[in-house]
């Protein structure tokens, strides 16, 4: 029998023997086929599994695979209609696993169904590791490729998993675009819940006093519990909504308390990324990491692309690559722009980038000589105490850069910085590296050149009228004319 040893991967963390499970590269060209092998294969669990127990895996006539209700957190998304293949790639272009919730009562012999070999439509199975309430298998898939099947036992209503289950299990879209995961939206009804109240995905909402309190998962219930019978129930299943919830229903001078008990239960989880979430809250509560202000125990981040030419302007693929990556990082957005401008003033290329990045929230633009130059402005640009952390976001290509500028910043090199030193730096890269936008600043130039105003005006953005666009594109050729800037750099 295959032994699996498990591993904190990027999306999937369980591996056989040398095998490991990789995550699904999703486009907006592949994710319909992804689709369709990933239904095709639970279809051909659900049928075999049938003849082989007399049991429905997914309900009767496979209704909770059909209507997708069996699907939990991002994989719902994944694998449903309601979100576009360009913007599911756009957000989210890697997924780590397929999650997938079967009646609890059937996890037993489902872990014995699913041997090693079994084919299923376009994946064979390579192995199977089964817990309490879990199983999960190791696929091939016939490309070579092997993935992460999580089939996880919850209780059932009927055909299709309960509206408990599947709330407590969910994840909403509106927060995965934001980089806030669906374990964040449930730390946080259970922070909402305060003294009186705890939340789990096991037990649903529950007294914190009341041994004898069985606990119940329906979202409205829960929305009820914790925000009175007059709430706006539908905001209850996204953390977006959540924290409105409790903006309106929760006395203000309690929030404080609740963003330090949801900060405290994500310092227990080391493996992700809470700072999207983190800095949600404190823009809409009104709160702030304050353990103690007067020691220094403080703590603030900033996030910063060090320094780009966009010659001689942004484009929207900049938006895209750069501008939703950056929104996804905590604190103060910060973007150097190279000190050295043609055609353009500095406030005209600032002005033009703020309106194509406004999607992603309020970046502040500089004008700076360096990314060490840039830096130094983000680290003045936070509060005098507490402990001080950079991100710095560059494309991959840029990644032996932003390494350079980390350890001079570290060695205390940069002369913007004087004495100062932050406490920690972070590297980090767009997710989606496939740019398959199609955008480039070269691609720009060469529309301008050719006065092609369609393929400059997809650079440049759907924010600008017509005659804003023809007047930048006449400019950009001027200078392409004149020899001031070239196509290619």
């Amino acid at each position: 029998m295959l032994k699996f040893k498990s591993f904190i991967l990027e999306g999937g963390n369980q591996k056989v023997g040398e095998v490991a499970a990789a995550p699904f590269k999703v486009t907006s060209d592949n994710r319909q086929e992804r689709q369709s092998h990933i239904k095709t294969a639970l279809s051909a669990i659900h049928t075999s599994f049938h003849k082989e127990t007399g049991h429905h895996l997914f309900g009767g006539n496979q209704a909770a695979l059909k209507s997708g209700s069996i699907f939990a957190g991002s994989t719902k998304h994944l694998m449903g209609k309601e979100v576009s293949d360009a913007e599911f790639a756009k957000h989210k272009p890697s997924v780590g696993d397929v999650d997938i919730q079967v009646p609890h009562e059937h996890n037993d012999a489902l872990s014995k169904h699913l041997a090693v070999g079994k084919k299923f439509g376009h994946y064979t199975v390579a192995g199977v590791k089964k817990s309490k309430n879990d199983t999960t298998a190791i696929m091939k898939h016939k490309n070579g490729e092997h993935h992460q099947f999580d089939f996880e036992g919850v209780k059932y209503d009927g055909n299709e998993p309960s509206k408990g289950e599947q709330f407590t299990h969910s994840s909403h879209w509106t927060d995965t675009k934001a980089g806030i995961k669906g374990a964040h939206h449930k730390m946080l009804i259970n922070a909402a819940g305060g003294e009186k109240h705890k939340f789990s995905m096991s037990g649903g909402i529950k007294s914190r006093t009341d041994e004898k309190d069985a606990g119940n998962k329906d979202p409205v219930h829960v929305s009820k519990t914790l925000f009175g019978d007059k709430a706006n129930h539908a905001d209850i299943h996204s953390f977006h909504g959540v924290t409105q919830l409790i903006k309106k229903h929760i006395p203000a001078e309690q929030h404080q308390a609740i963003y330090d008990k949801f900060k405290d239960g994500t310092s227990k989880q080391k493996k992700m990324e809470h700072g999207a979430a983190l800095s949600h809250l404190r823009q809409h509560l009104n709160v702030k990491d304050a353990v103690n202000e007067a020691n220094g125990s403080e703590e603030h981040h900033t996030s910063v692309i060090p320094m780009v030419g966009f010659s001689p302007i942004s484009h929207m693929g900049h938006s895209h690559d750069l501008g939703a990556a950056l929104s996804k990082l905590p604190g103060k957005k910060h973007v150097g722009m190279s000190a050295k401008a043609d055609l353009f003033s500095p406030e005209e290329r600032g002005s033009i980038m703020k309106r194509q990045w406004a999607e992603h929230g309020d970046v502040e633009h500089h004008i700076v000589k360096s990314g060490g130059e840039m830096a130094a402005k983000a680290f003045h640009s936070l509060p005098k105490t507490g402990k001080k952390h950079l991100h710095i976001l560059v494309g991959a290509d840029r990644a032996e850069m932003a390494h350079g500028l980390k350890k001079s910043l570290e060695a205390g090199k940069i002369k913007e910085m004087g004495e100062h030193k932050f406490d920690s730096i972070t590297v980090h890269h767009p997710e989606d590296l496939d740019r398959k936008h199609g955008m480039s600043g070269t691609k720009m130039r060469t529309a301008a050149a050719l006065g092609d105003h369609k393929a400059f005006s997809k650079h440049l953005g759907p924010m600008f009228d017509k005659k804003e666009s023809l007047n930048i594109m006449n400019k950009v050729k001027s200078g392409l004319d004149s020899g001031q800037i070239k196509v290619k750099r």
